[in-house]
């Protein structure tokens, strides 16, 4: 794509997860609008034509997400020119020796975002090279935060999480004990090695001014949710919090029309069946059910899931909801339930002969579903949740992990649905009447308090208030008008 030398020139950074990158495609879609050369950096191939779709330049930078390990060896003789050592060595084998993937990525934050900050500024400062303006990123990504310290150049971070009192990679650790494990990895060897290495390269102490995987910005950090949604900020880290500046944006597009959305890249086309089975007679109510990709496939034989009861897998959380459902609603002619399972073989075995008013589809289109739904039972996933509150649709939550519980206790607060954050131990038959309920007795007061949080989320600005945002701190007030 041709540019203009004279157009603003905006670098964005994100995860490739297919939750993280529809909310950042209508601000990319509202920047080109704007006339901004947007270059969007992906790790792989997956959303390249969304990417272009919405309006940017798609980049490859970074094959090593996922493959820390693979880059620390790559690095390991310019570390050792740093003065890292044994510490460093240390906090890499650590990490690799984690079972789960979060707390992996804590240990390897800190030592590969110093690498690729350096790599991504070179690449940024070589004579006659593309030169980001601003530099706009996942709050959970530290090299552009690092490399847009180093060229002198706004940084802007976002997230797709309801808030920043939400527990990320601490989840599974007991809220009690969190301050301590954060408090703990700081003063690793390697960790303090690693961020000597920081403050020598781009003048920031990450230890000291940052909260484990989350590089918030001190000039500007947009949450696409609103300040209804987040939960509660433990006040260890709320005097890092307090230095930063949040814009709250909510829904950044209109899910009542028929925006172009970005698909996960095992999801199959949508079958007839599943079309078919909004077509309901009248009188006949629409539980939509789909606990998300951690839930039914990433996290299927991981026990992610920390319970009173102790530890348990994506499949037997689901098969626990499932087989209660289909107890509760098999057969019933007012009620029509509509499952989205996953791409697991055993998924759809474990739930035996279906019941005539079941559908079950591997992958569902989600906001197709809930534009027809009367309930729908979540995993409480942060784009879920927002999605039904925007469709007005009240919620059953059942959580895995990560965000799930604090979304959940969220929407209950809220009063547009319940929450059952320990499903294991929730006595059997409690799920299912908290759908019976939200079908009957408490549909009305329900749907009421979802739509006024899916009004909140809608007036927030969306995404040209981010857009807005964003240029300010370039020409305040003149690049791309109001």
């Amino acid at each position: 794509m041709a540019t203009d030398q004279t157009m603003p020139r905006i670098a964005i950074f994100n995860m490739e997860i297919v939750g993280t990158v529809n909310p950042v495609l209508p601000v990319i879609a509202e920047l080109a609008k704007r006339g901004c050369d947007v270059r969007y950096y992906l790790t792989k191939d997956t959303y390249v034509a969304d990417v272009k779709s919405a309006g940017a330049s798609p980049v490859k930078f970074d094959e090593y997400f996922l493959r820390w390990d693979a880059l620390m060896e790559e690095e390991a003789v310019w570390f050792q020119a740093q003065g890292c050592g044994e510490g460093l060595a240390a906090l890499t084998a650590d990490g690799m020796e984690k079972e789960f993937l979060a707390f992996r990525w804590l240990h390897f934050a800190l030592p590969t975002g110093v690498v690729l900050g350096k790599r991504l500024a070179d690449l940024w400062s070589k004579e006659g090279s593309w030169r980001p303006d601003l530099v706009l990123y996942n709050v959970m990504l530290l090299h552009p935060y690092l490399a847009a310290l180093k060229i002198g150049v706004p940084g802007v971070s976002f997230s797709t999480y309801p808030g920043p009192g939400t527990p990320m990679h601490l989840y599974e650790i007991p809220e009690a004990e969190r301050q301590a494990v954060d408090d703990n990895l700081a003063k690793h060897p390697g960790m303090q090695e690693a961020n000597q290495v920081a403050l020598r390269l781009f003048g920031v102490d990450v230890c000291a001014s940052q909260l484990q995987c989350r590089f918030y910005s001190r000039q500007l950090n947009i949450m696409f949710s609103v300040p209804q949604l987040q939960g509660e900020v433990p006040k260890y880290q709320q005097a890092l919090l307090d230095d930063s500046t949040f814009l709250w944006v909510g829904a950044v597009d209109d899910l009542k029309a028929s925006a172009k959305r970005a698909s996960a890249p095992n999801e199959d086309p949508c079958s007839p069946a599943t079309k078919a089975s909004w077509h309901t007679p009248p009188g006949v109510k629409v539980v939509v059910v789909s606990l998300g990709s951690l839930t039914v496939d990433m996290r299927w034989d991981s026990a992610e899931h920390v319970s009173s009861l102790g530890r348990f897998t994506g499949r037997e959380v689901s098969h626990r909801l499932w087989s209660e459902l289909i107890e509760t609603f098999k057969d019933r002619s007012d009620v029509r339930v509509v499952m989205s399972i996953g791409p697991r073989a055993d998924a759809r075995s474990m739930l035996g002969e279906l019941p005539s008013n079941f559908v079950v589809e591997k992958y569902i289109d989600q906001v197709q579903a809930l534009r027809h739904a009367d309930v729908f039972v979540t995993h409480g996933g942060c784009n879920s949740i927002k999605e039904a509150a925007v469709l007005g649709v009240p919620m059953v939550v059942v959580p895995f992990c990560v965000d799930q519980p604090s979304n959940g206790f969220a929407i209950e607060r809220a009063g547009a649905g319940k929450c059952f954050p320990d499903p294991l131990a929730t006595p059997r038959g409690a799920i299912a009447d908290a759908v019976m309920a939200a079908l009957g007795s408490e549909a009305e007061e329900q749907r009421r308090c979802c739509r006024l949080l899916g009004e909140a989320l809608r007036k927030a600005g969306g995404a040209p208030a981010a857009a807005k945002a964003c240029l300010n701190l370039l020409r305040p007030a003149s690049v791309g008008g109001a």
